[in-house]
């Protein structure tokens, strides 16, 4: 059942306007526009399509026109509740019995999913729209969907998505995750997060999430510069009015001790005030090294609703992470190549245990506010600041000593890195939802405005040598840093954007989204050691053109264009600034959701960045770069989520991936995979859960899934080749009344495999198998 709530008073005739929809969105229209309670099975009602109304009626008058030949009637309740029932039914019973529902209020796309199958995005057009109206690929990942799987990080929530590979989860970062090929851009409820050096990256725990949506290929035409591979945008948690109180206790692998708390409610008998607080306090160690992993996560938030059109939700955040490196670079030697000495131990650590050390300190402050003016206009305004601050000691390895005939020894660097970062970001929206003869449009128009200040102070040098297989750990040399000059910089970089966006409905069938966008762009930076800086201007004008083919039974068609654009620092030989590197993508697919329990989408691509730099050959110094390479990368995907029945769920992802420098001054690179980042050809994977439903172990669950990655290129000239490989999990969970227990295992095999490979000298390890066992109360 599906329960659909009004939030303002009705009068005895109200004026409506609802366009000819799916009748379940239908009714929750009109139960909104009205201020009524209708009651209802969603799934019936789902199958029906309600004709547009508009004009000034009465609840019951409106009900009755929308159910007009569905088989289908309506009954009264009690004071402004209803309920929807087969005529049969209510033919056949004259009484008005007392109906008891229980069920969850129609998905937001701003909040949580109801299983695994969400219905609902705004990632992709920064409105609540749904699935199938949007002309690009996206998946969400709902929040039960990953703790089920046991994702400690947002790395491990996208494993099982379509065209996302990464190097594993890190203990430093979630750098590793790779969107059809290109770093994705990183989001929290529709705001960028701090642009940082990898190893700084700003973290946000899953615990602190409703659900987790990938938009694949450019987004520049909402969200102003950016990669163009996809777009990772995150949804917090936030205030409920329904209380919620939560406890949480985890152990596992490596002495991890993990007690979590959410709690939300109102704080005032009328509901204007409510409140949220989530929170987590983590003690447990790295699979090598004599060291911590210590986490400390506070996350409060506010709402302040003064009336049904309008929200304020004030939110704040602090994180503080004590820990290393769980990942080590290695030599090709030893791990996916020959070693005389046999193969190097996934488990050894080659860092200084006297220095190494990685602390980090970051916390946010910011609003979303919200305000209906009537059915036709919203305003929304976000805003927030983060600042992020690190000192990270780091020893690690460059490759084999070439000096060392026995193939034993690795050179190493030290380094310590200090960088310090403040973003500022205001996102400015006014949305119009109105028809033009039988165009139903929800216009947007916006304008943000981000500014990232960037502090950075460096210092490596070569340190002692390591030998792999007799390690042994001497104290560390402190006067290796002598005499070295560090790098201290100051960087700036602002962004303000204009954009406007149409989403147009013509009838029921189709849906054309179209959207422009202009930034302009400064960027300077200020070397404090050599007192010398740089600065420059760029602008671009990015856009989108997208097309859905509504078919009924819950199949869409699909096509889109979409570009995207991303400021280049640097100049050529004649001191001529770089241009932005540009971003194009042609899509075409098609998505299937029969109902709000199945989701398939399988789509083909292509994306070319160009602008992309190489070296200038007219340089005598080999120094410089021009910008006339491009890469291009094109493939095909396929996802599919289910929530079949009420025991089993499904996630079922293939994709192929090839990425290619199409052009290159560096003639070994020419039509070869680029290495910076992993880019397997093929990646498929598999999840099942099903939980027993009645009889005496009801409430028990099994979840189990398969994962792999095929062989990917390891060197520039793609000589190095990184063998594929398949990893297991498994889950084992028992809800009973107020309690969930649960226990996971990620690589329940243990299986040891190379992960990727920068080039011969640096290759990574996956991670080994994690177990943990989580025992949640809530009441």
């Amino acid at each position: 059942m599906l329960l659909a709530a009004a939030s303002y008073a009705q009068s005895a005739r109200v004026n409506v306007d609802i366009p000819a929809e799916p009748l379940d969105q239908a009714l929750n229209t009109l139960a909104r526009q009205t201020g009524i309670q209708i009651l209802f099975a969603s799934e019936t009602a789902r199958r029906h399509a309600a004709p547009a109304l508009k004009g000034s009626y009465t609840a019951r008058e409106a009900l009755e026109r929308l159910l007009s030949g569905s088989g289908l009637a309506v009954r009264e309740q009690a004071d402004k509740t209803y309920t929807v029932q087969p005529e049969d039914a209510v033919r056949g019973d004259a009484a008005l019995p007392t109906v008891t529902v229980s069920g969850q209020a129609p998905e937001s796309a701003w909040g949580p999913v109801n299983g695994y199958v969400a219905t609902r995005t705004a990632s992709a057009t920064k409105t609540d729209t749904p699935l199938l109206e949007t002309p690009q690929s996206i998946s969400v990942i709902s929040r039960e969907r990953y703790e089920a799987q046991g994702a400690q990080s947002i790395n491990e929530a996208l494993r099982y998505s379509a065209g996302v590979s990464s190097y594993g989860a890190g203990t430093r970062s979630d750098w590793y995750t790779v969107v059809r090929g290109f770093e994705p851009n990183i989001y929290l409820d529709g705001l960028a997060l701090p642009t940082t050096i990898n190893l700084a990256s700003w973290r946000v725990d899953p615990y602190l999430l409703e659900r987790i949506e990938v938009l694949r290929g450019p987004a520049s035409v909402l969200y102003g510069q950016g990669q163009p591979g996809g777009t990772v945008n995150m949804v917090s948690k936030l205030p409920t009015a329904t209380p919620l109180r939560e406890i949480e206790v985890q152990f596992g692998s490596h002495a991890r001790r993990q007690l979590a708390g959410d709690f939300s409610g109102a704080i005032d008998e009328d509901g204007k005030l409510l409140y949220r607080f989530t929170g987590l306090v983590r003690d447990s160690k790295l699979p090598f090294g004599p060291f911590k992993d210590q986490r400390l996560l506070l996350a409060p938030s506010l709402t302040i609703k003064p009336s049904s059109d309008t929200s304020l939700t004030l939110q704040a955040t602090y994180l503080r992470d004590r820990t290393n490196s769980s990942d080590n670079f290695l030599p090709a030697s030893g791990t996916i190549l020959p070693n005389p000495n046999g193969r190097i131990s996934s488990t050894l650590f080659t860092g200084s245990p006297d220095f190494d050390r990685y602390e980090k300190e970051q916390w946010s402050l910011g609003y979303l506010f919200e305000h209906r003016f009537d059915d036709t206009w919203t305003v929304r305004q976000n805003l927030r600041y983060s600042h992020l601050s690190l000192q990270d000691y780091m020893t690690f390895g460059i490759g084999l000593d070439a000096a060392d005939t026995t193939q034993s020894t690795m050179l190493r660097y030290a380094g310590i890195a200090r960088p310090d970062y403040g973003r500022f970001t205001l996102d400015n929206q006014v949305q119009a939802k109105f028809k033009t003869g039988d165009v139903a449009h929800t216009a947007l128009a916006g304008v943000d405005y981000q500014r990232q200040r960037k502090k950075n102070w460096e210092l490596y040098a070569l340190t002692s040598s390591f030998n792999l297989y007799h390690p042994t750990y001497t104290a560390f040399d402190w006067s290796i840093f002598n005499g070295g000059t560090p790098e201290n910089t100051l960087s700036i970089l602002e962004q303000t954007g204009l954009y406007a966006q149409d989403q147009m409905k013509f009838g029921e069938r189709w849906v054309l989204t179209a959207g422009l966008r202009r930034d302009w762009a400064k960027s300077s930076t200020d070397d404090l050691v050599a007192n010398t800086g740089t600065a420059q201007k760029d602008s671009a004008t990015t856009g989108r053109i997208g097309l859905v083919y509504l078919a009924g039974n819950g199949l869409a068609p699909f096509v889109s264009y979409s570009t995207s654009f991303m400021p280049e620092l640097g100049t050529d030989r004649f001191n001529n600034p770089f241009k932005p590197t540009k971003g194009k993508q042609v899509e075409a697919g098609v998505k299937y959701q029969p109902s709000g329990k199945t989701s398939v989408t399988a789509s083909v691509f292509e994306i070319k960045q160009q602008n992309v730099t190489t070296l200038d050959l007219s340089d005598p110094a080999g120094t410089h770069s021009v910008q006339t390479g491009e890469v291009r990368s094109r493939g095909f995907e396929l996802e599919a989520v289910a929530d079949i029945g009420r025991s089993l769920k499904a996630v079922a992802s293939y994709t192929y991936l090839d990425v290619k420098n199409t052009s290159t001054n560096d003639a070994t690179a020419l039509d070869k995979t680029p290495v910076d980042i992993p880019r397997p050809r093929h990646l498929a994977s598999l999840w099942l859960d099903y939980t027993l439903r009645g009889g005496q172990f009801s409430g028990l669950g099994f979840g189990g899934g398969v994962r792999y990655v095929g062989n990917s290129p390891g060197a520039a000239d793609n000589s190095l080749n990184v063998p594929g490989y398949t990893v297991f999990d498994a889950a084992l969970h028992y809800d009973l009344s107020q309690w969930r227990l649960s226990l996971t295992a990620s690589n329940l095999l243990n299986k040891e495999y190379i992960s990727g490979c920068y080039d011969t000298t640096r290759c990574i390890y996956g991670n080994g198998r994690t177990v943990l066992a989580t025992a949640r109360y809530n009441w």
